[in-house]
């Protein structure tokens, strides 16, 4: 319906146009055309023969200038003749002519607007289609337009709200992944903590019971026992601290300055590496000081680690981007293992031996930063280093 009112509408402007142009036109032509060949004139020129006659009987010295202007004078009123009888077949000519060039200009408008209302349709059809995925979950929608006119703006817009849904969706599974694990790990603690306390008291009792003969050796074999159990009570406080922790409250923090604090205390906090700083002045967010120095030394205690004996450094860097900030934390270790890069933040993911770690210390990271508003990512890995990128609102 729509396109039948557009093609009516644009034949009734055409034809409308074509009308006055036509009318227009003809009078103007009608009017110039018959200037030349008004009787008057025709009726001035005869006088004016007649004139330079009289003139060269009067004045025979100037015979021959009077006889030159009368041959041009009898010369004009012939064309005028033959003008005169050829003026209908004139004004026919021109205004073939003139109509044929109005509607070549038509055709060429008409095409240029049909080919334009073509492309436009096709734009559209695409935003509805973007609308259409972006309603149905879909993330990352790219719609390719690069014009700065209103349906390109709108493509746009459309692009930069998938982006922030998508980053939004992946925050949120985050987050209830974190959550569902935190609540795991306290019912594991909880479950731990009770056998190993009534453990520990059994022990001390078996150990106090013991007569002297049996000392010696009972109590190594209890030495044993308890260190295992110790081992036990520290693995279920880790357990405990990530369950239980806490939600930032956060300041009002000049990020470099507490970025340069963080360099200059853990300076030479691990043997293997040296810290950089590149940051930008004034920058400021609201974040819990204690727990982005947190972020900050797991970080790079992964990064002390990975490298083992060698020798490294880790780069720091704070910029401003659109819609917050971003803290870069790049080392130049061997990166992250490409068979948990999917996993990386999930807890107990690590690449550690058993006993020298539990991989809780990326995982808790992740949520401080999204408990902040932010985020956590691996930016980039490979053989010359893992690049993490924190970004605060």
């Amino acid at each position: 319906m729509k396109l039948t009112s557009t093609v009516v509408a644009l034949v009734l402007m055409v034809a409308s146009a074509a009308l006055v142009f036509h009318l227009f036109q003809r009078q103007l032509a009608t009017a110039s055309l018959a200037f030349g060949f008004h009787p008057d004139v025709l009726d001035q020129l005869e006088l004016s023969l007649d004139d330079q006659k009289r003139l060269a009987w009067v004045d025979p010295a100037r015979e021959l200038e009077y006889r030159s202007r009368f041959d041009s004078l009898e010369s004009t009123v012939h064309r005028l003749q033959i003008l005169d009888g050829s003026r209908d077949a004139l004004l026919r000519r021109y205004n073939t002519i003139v109509v044929a060039l109005f509607a070549g200009l038509v055709v060429l408008v008409t095409l240029t607007y049909s080919i334009r209302q073509a492309s436009q349709a096709r734009r559209l059809a695409g935003i509805q289609r973007a609308l259409t995925m972006l309603a149905g979950g879909s993330n990352n929608i790219e719609l390719g337009e690069r014009k700065r006119d209103t349906i390109g703006r709108i493509g746009a817009m459309i692009e930069e709200t998938s982006r922030l849904m998508a980053r939004d969706r992946r925050r949120i599974a985050a987050m209830q992944n974190l959550t569902a694990w935190q609540e795991a790990t306290r019912r594991h603690a909880h479950e731990i903590r009770m056998p190993l306390t009534a453990l520990k008291l059994e022990l001390a009792q078996l150990r106090d019971g013991l007569d002297a003969g049996q000392q010696a050796e009972l109590t190594r074999t209890a030495r044993d026992a308890m260190e295992e159990v110790e081992r036990l009570g520290r693995f279920a406080e880790r357990f405990t601290s990530f369950a239980r922790l806490p939600q930032p409250r956060p300041e009002r923090r000049d990020l470099g300055e507490l970025l340069r604090d963080f360099v200059s205390t853990y300076a030479s906090a691990w043997a293997n590496l040296e810290l950089e700083l590149d940051a930008e002045a004034a920058l400021e967010a609201d974040v819990d000081r204690e727990m982005l120095r947190q972020v900050l030394v797991n970080l790079c205690d992964n990064s002390s680690l990975a490298l083992g004996e060698a020798q490294g450094r880790v780069r720091i860097s704070l910029q401003r981007v659109q819609g917050g900030i971003q803290i870069d934390v790049k080392d130049d270790g061997p990166g992250v293992d490409e068979s948990i890069r999917s996993r990386l933040f999930e807890p107990y993911v690590t690449t550690r031996s058993v006993g020298e770690g539990m991989g809780l210390g990326l995982a808790i990271s992740k949520k401080i930063l999204l408990d902040h508003g932010g985020d956590l990512e691996l930016l980039d890995s490979s053989g010359n280093g893992a690049a993490f990128r924190l970004t605060l609102p």
